[in-house]
């Protein structure tokens, strides 16, 4: 029960187990962008700036959805190890690289949703290869949006023809320009790398999903990790599943505040469609291109600003394994003196 008294308080044992739960995050490319300080009754992320993608992401918008979702993940795990917490974020402003505070401020029960969630991290995947044909259960939608609303998002369903075909064009456009962008593909061949999986981030060709061609040919067009050189590796011949669930991920503004929350509310869609046996992939192309970024918050009648385009179905196959993460020792930081 939350407000209960708590016993002493020490973190430190669990350092290396809430960096590497909060490390399970999805990042733009595997970057991971964040380090973690355990104190002995605080958990702060920090941005690590060293791993910004200064090309696809310039201004560190998607770094901080990825750090937002780490701070849920830290939530979760916190929740069943039956700890109420304060959260704030970004709460030293003389310090940019300090995104979040995690304080430890009692004992509760961890909530029958809340276990749930933490239950699916480990089923939780980013899948690019086909989904199953069929719609996705209104319910199951609804719920899915309540849970985005519930963290400060908005995910807006791309359902209408019109729309449907106005986004796909801003997909494939985005897609172009980048596919023609020297620094854009020389990034990607960066982050594909072999020795940059090895180090436990970036994306193994074993994770690019479908060739090419059968990308092009989609409703929406993937993004071709193989672009960046690395495309040796065989690929899914496809097709992709002919009218794929889309939805945009929405937050009231572009602040950075509101990116944390936004990161926030993708992580808790993501562990409940996980829940539901759902898994996603992105489309976020047009997101990166600012010109068109303006035009599909245009095209969707937009109230607040899109930070994600999301496809999410049933995975046609098994589930793939989980892509790379660092060691967690490598994501501590060590504690500031008193």
């Amino acid at each position: 029960m939350a407000g209960l008294s708590p016993g002493p308080v020490d973190l430190h044992p669990e350092a290396e187990e809430l960096a590497a739960l909060a490390g399970r995050a999805p990042s733009l490319h595997n970057a991971q962008p964040w380090a973690f300080r355990v104190g002995r009754d605080t958990v702060e992320v920090h941005f690590d700036d060293r791993r910004m993608l200064p090309v696809t992401d310039p201004v560190g918008r998607q770094a901080y959805l990825g750090l937002g979702a780490a701070v849920f993940l830290l939530r979760l795990a916190m929740a069943v190890r039956h700890r109420a917490v304060r959260v704030e974020l970004r709460p030293a402003p003389a310090r940019p690289d300090l995104v979040a505070r995690i304080t430890v401020i009692g004992e509760r029960e961890p909530t029958g949703e809340e276990v749930r969630l933490a239950a699916a991290v480990p089923r939780r995947r980013t899948v690019r290869t086909p989904f199953q044909e069929g719609v996705v259960p209104v319910p199951l939608r609804v719920a899915w949006r309540e849970h985005a609303e519930g963290e400060g998002g908005v995910l807006r369903w791309v359902e209408r023809i019109g729309e449907r075909s106005g986004v796909a064009r801003l997909v494939a456009e985005a897609d172009r320009q980048q596919q023609h962008d020297p620094a854009y593909l020389e990034e990607l061949r960066r982050w594909t790398a072999p020795e940059r999986v090895a180090e436990g981030a970036g994306v193994p060709t074993s994770t690019f999903g479908v060739t090419p061609g059968v990308g092009h040919a989609a409703e929406f067009t993937p993004r071709d990790f193989g672009a960046g050189g690395r495309s040796g590796e065989r690929r899914h011949a496809g097709p992709l599943e002919e009218h794929p669930l889309v939805a945009v991920l929405a937050t009231a503004t572009d602040s950075a505040e509101d990116w944390l929350r936004g990161g926030q509310a993708l992580m808790r869609v993501l562990l409940a469609a996980a829940d539901d046996g759902y898994v996603a992939s992105y489309l976020n192309q047009p997101i990166e291109v600012p010109g068109l970024r303006q035009q599909l918050r245009d095209e969707l009648r937009l109230a607040g600003r899109p930070q994600l385009v999301m496809r999410l179905g049933r995975p046609s196959g098994p589930l793939p394994p989980p892509t790379p993460r660092r060691p967690p020792a490598e994501l501590l930081l060590s504690e500031e003196p008193a």
